[in-house]
């Protein structure tokens, strides 16, 4: 059960940091890796948010090498399972030196997008590690037509981070369309962008959910998967729309964000599920 653990883990540190972006903590310590010069928490409370978060990624970087190392010495492993565990640690590397490099730049918008992008990455990783563990098997076989789903999601994401880090969240007080929104010309593109993709990926989510949910057994976890995929999608969606008419406020932000990661992580695993044809055969 460690690389179910992980993977868990590793959501709740991006949602955790997705907290501490929504509450503007991110420059709560201004040092690396003290916090203001501190090694442990301190009472401060957007220092506190961010310290944690630093402390929860030392967590889940033991866990995921303590995955690897478990894998290493299986005998029987998934080369799925070891090789995203590998790409992981890979990405836990670079990820500690962009968090080093977001506080030295002062949280400029484009490293706190790379920080996330990868953050995502990462989270992918252990996702499809922890689904083979799980589901071992013979690949599906869906060719690159398999990753366009989640290419879709994984852009979706950096759109909704830009909109973030551009002020752009409050550009247009209602929705699908901005109207009447006196907000400047930039933060409406990035609106407009960012919800067209959103369409754009939902359409693709639901065209391809529905042709794998045909051609999948009953009961079998492709089917469970699609249902919290359509679940999540219609909650994010949902609840976005809910987020840009209500003022954005942070902790509609902050839940949007841990729902749009929980779609991430289900449609990832439902890539890296094994074929249910073959286990069917």
């Amino acid at each position: 059960m460690l690389a179910p653990a992980t993977a868990l883990a590793c959501y709740l540190l991006v949602v955790l940091g997705d907290t501490v972006r929504v509450t503007e903590s991110g420059m709560g310590c201004r040092s690396w890796p003290l916090c203001n010069g501190n090694l442990g928490l301190t009472g401060v409370y957007q220092a506190l948010l961010e310290q944690s978060h630093r402390y929860a990624a030392a967590v889940v970087t033991l866990l995921m090498i303590a995955t690897f190392v478990a894998l290493r010495r299986s005998a029987g492993r998934d080369r799925l399972a070891y090789g995203a565990a590998v790409f992981g640690l890979a990405l836990i590397g670079a990820q500690v030196l962009l968090g080093a490099i977001t506080v030295f730049a002062h949280n400029a918008g484009w490293t706190v997008a790379l920080h996330l992008a990868c953050a995502w990455l990462v989270l992918a990783t252990v996702t499809v590690t922890a689904v083979r563990v799980l589901r071992p098997g013979e690949p599906d076989g869906g060719g690159s037509s398999a990753l366009v789903a989640p290419i879709g999601v994984f852009l979706l994401s950096v759109s909704g981070m830009l909109v973030l880090h551009e002020g752009a969240s409050r550009a247009c007080p209602s929705w699908p369309l901005c109207l009447g929104s006196p907000a400047p010309l930039r933060q409406l593109l990035l609106q407009y962008a960012h919800r067209t993709l959103a369409f754009l990926t939902a359409v693709v989510l639901v065209f391809s959910a529905v042709a794998l949910w045909r051609s999948a057994p009953a009961r079998s976890p492709q089917r469970l998967a699609i249902g919290v995929v359509f679940t999540l999608l219609a909650a994010t969606a949902a609840l976005g729309g809910v987020v840009a008419t209500n003022g954005a406020s942070p902790s509609g932000q902050d839940l949007h964000l841990a729902l749009a990661s929980a779609l991430w992580v289900s449609v990832v695993a439902l890539t890296a599920l094994p074929s249910a044809r073959v286990r069917a055969l």
